[in-house]
């Protein structure tokens, strides 16, 4: 056999190769390759969240600790807000606070809740605002210390506004008006 044809034939194989090698990668290794790709991405996914479920599972105990801390909590401050059926209970424990700061109620008056643009009342959806005014004599010991008392009750009330005007016959005994708003459940 001729040199030039050897060489001819070496090349020939050489194509053929070349030609057998890019068939065999992009039928076989570049799919094979493409699907090792896709499962080791999906492995990792699976594995974090394995590990994810086994931290959870790890804190189960703390967190039903929390949701049972959480649960009581919120029964707090339901006991906290009152319904709309004890408003006049309500109106009672201020004038208890009142007779036990030496504060003489003249008069308790609830007011028309504050409405909206739209007329509705203002509320969130749990609950709602419900303001009283409150006149009382007394003297200025006595009505921080009435203040004081109704700030620390157990209901969600808030002090909004006082007015504090001198007797005229009195100087021990001012004329008082607070404006206290209530928050009621829905």
């Amino acid at each position: 056999m001729d040199p030039k044809e050897k060489q001819k034939l070496m090349v020939l194989f050489a194509i053929f190769g070349i030609v057998g090698l890019m068939v065999y990668y992009n039928l076989l290794l570049k799919p094979q390759f493409a699907k090792f790709i896709v499962a080791n991405r999906e492995f990792y996914e699976v594995r974090a969240r394995v590990r994810n479920a086994d931290i959870l599972i790890a804190s189960e105990d703390r967190i039903k600790k929390q949701h049972l801390n959480l649960s009581e909590q919120v029964g707090n401050f339901e006991k906290r807000l009152a319904r709309q059926d004890q408003i006049s209970a309500l109106l009672q424990d201020f004038s208890s606070i009142a007779e036990s700061s030496g504060v003489r109620i003249l008069r308790v008056m609830p007011l028309d809740p504050a409405r909206g643009a739209d007329g509705s009342l203002s509320a969130n959806g749990f609950y709602s605002e419900f303001p009283i005014l409150i006149e009382a004599m007394a003297g200025y010991h006595q009505c921080g210390t009435f203040i004081n008392k109704l700030e620390n009750i157990d209901r969600f009330i808030r002090v909004d506004d006082v007015d504090i005007k001198g007797g005229a016959g009195d100087p021990r005994h001012q004329h008082i008006k607070l404006r206290v708003s209530a928050y009621i459940a829905e």
